[in-house]
């Protein structure tokens, strides 16, 4: 599976972890406990900045960025939002689809071309899982493409209420849209738990 690369979502998760994480270090009166998480502080704007690096070539954006991390002001418009990813499926004679949100419209890409534009998706279900007709195109069954841990990981949050979330998989999960850049569960989240329950 290709990684793409960080997008604004991530940022988002990866600032609103260490916000979290922060919170809990000022309410935190045992010093063993202050120190995990100043050490757990420090791993998480180091992974912030990996991916400042990799997604920001301006060093001025970079600088807005670290200032919502830190000082919690206003998040940054770039990079542009990745378009959510609501269906990923392939057909019994290999073609790939990938529908995303854009626009307020879901747009279908069969084999890497667009192909149609609607308002949304109209899902079909079976025992395994959800299918999507595309025109005359023979129908594609749902495939998620992340690790099964980062799946587990996402059941046993959901079914935890008040949890912490699983913030190591955020990147995995909010990429394959099971969940946003705030760590609600999306559609295809949802479908993706009933189908790894199955």
């Amino acid at each position: 599976m290709i990684k793409p690369p960080p997008s604004r979502d991530d940022l988002l998760a990866i600032a609103h972890e260490h916000n979290h994480v922060h919170n809990e270090h000022q309410r935190a009166t045992a010093e063993s406990v202050r120190r995990k998480l100043e050490a757990r502080m420090l791993e998480i704007e180091g992974r912030f900045e990996r991916e400042l690096a990799e997604v920001i070539p301006d060093e001025a954006l970079r600088q807005a960025w670290r200032e919502h991390l830190h000082w919690r002001a206003a998040a940054p418009s770039e990079p542009a939002p990745v378009s959510p990813l609501v269906f990923r499926g392939r057909s019994d004679v290999g073609s790939e689809v990938v529908a995303r949100e854009k626009a307020g419209d879901t747009h279908i890409e069969v084999d890497g071309a667009v192909y149609h534009r609607r308002p949304g998706l109209d899902l079909a279900a079976d025992r395994a899982g959800a299918v999507l007709r595309v025109g005359t195109l023979p129908p594609f069954r749902e495939r998620f493409e992340l690790p099964a841990e980062a799946l587990d990981a996402l059941r046993a949050w959901v079914e935890r209420p008040g949890a912490e979330p699983p913030w190591r998989w955020a990147h995995e999960l909010v990429a394959e849209g099971l969940v946003d850049g705030h760590f609600a569960l999306t559609d295809r989240g949802r479908r993706a738990l009933v189908r790894r329950a199955a």
